[in-house]
This record gives C-alpha cells, structure tokens and sequence, in this order.
C-alpha cells in the first residue's frame, strides 16, 4: 500500500516509472525479501524522493513481479509523486460480455491508486485499508484504449483518509469513471 501527499518530487526524483523490463534481483529472492523492499521504497517516497533506479524498481516490484491482482490486471505504476498515476491497457479480458470494461476494473484501480496514495501519505509507517469503496461510470472502455488513473487527496487525517481517483482514458483525456475511497490507517503490529 502506498499514496500520494501532494507534495512537489524530490531534487533527483522524476517521479516516472521506467518499463517493467528492469530486473529485480530483490523480487527474484522471494516475495516476503520484495515486500519488505517494497515498503521501505515507498516509505521513502515521502521522506526523500527516489532515484530514477529506485523509480523503476519500485513500478517493477508493484507492477506484478510479487503477484496479487494488479499482476493479474496488467497494472502499470506509472508515478508515485507529485500523484499516484496508474495505467492499464484494456484487453478482451477486462470486459463485460457487451464489450465494454467490467466495473471491477475501475473499483480495483481505484482502490489500488487511492491505497499506495494513502500509504505513502501516512509516511510508510502504517498499514492502510480501503473500508469504502465507490465508483461511478460516465463513459464506457473498449479493448485497446488505456485507462490511466490518477489519486487526489481529499483529507489525509491520523487515523482515516479520503482519496478521490479519476480514470480517463489516456489518449481522449475524457473522464471514464471516478472512485471514491476511504481508508483507514492504523500502526502496523
């Protein structure tokens, strides 16, 4: 889990995720070593900013290689700072049997845009859980149009958060769906 703080990117820091082609070793020794590199990649997001290396190991690391659903989706982190920015590329296996994207694609998006958003706003010292999860459909996806997606911040409280994530269509930049996500943040154990 990790978020967006609304604050400017670090010096050094693009913020842009590189191709998932980079290797991670860290991934390759197993998925506990890549989840403990994970956190601590995302804790310093907020504490110092990321290297462009850090950057692009870290969308390898999210973008599939411990498993998980954004795995399953073909989820792409696209930034982590100034904004959360996910994409995905809709495939014949993302839609309803009319041919338009599942709403379940949107509500996942959202609920992991908004989470690492979170995550990262609570300093990487928390465990963040989305408890509320709304999305509203304005317009339909095909397959082979992107959808990317993007975390706002609506309040970043101590123990709760609200994030708002619009999903548009990346080639058109018209709005295709909006989520709206409460979380909660509590000391991990």
């Amino acid at each position: 889990m990790t978020g967006f703080n609304g604050d400017a990117a670090q010096p050094g820091q693009t913020g842009q995720a590189q191709d998932a082609t980079v290797q991670d070793a860290t991934v390759q020794d197993g998925t506990k070593d890549a989840l403990t590199r994970m956190t601590g990649l995302l804790a310093k997001v907020k504490s110092g900013g990321l290297t462009e290396a850090e950057t692009a190991e870290l969308a390898v690391i999210l973008g599939g290689r411990v498993g998980g659903l954004d795995s399953t989706l073909g989820v792409r982190y696209i930034s982590f700072l100034p904004e959360m920015v996910l994409e995905l590329t809709v495939t014949r296996d993302h839609v309803q049997p009319w041919g338009i994207t599942n709403g379940g694609v949107y509500a996942s998006l959202g609920e992991s845009a908004g989470s690492f958003a979170g995550f990262i706003a609570a300093g990487g010292h928390s465990s963040v859980m989305g408890v509320t999860n709304s999305t509203n459909f304005l317009r339909p996806s095909v397959p082979g149009d992107v959808i990317r997606s993007t975390a706002h911040a609506v309040h970043t409280g101590r123990t709760s958060q609200l994030w708002r994530i619009d999903h548009v269509n990346a080639t058109s930049g018209k709005l295709l769906a909006t989520t709206e996500l409460r979380t909660v943040v509590a000391p991990r154990r």
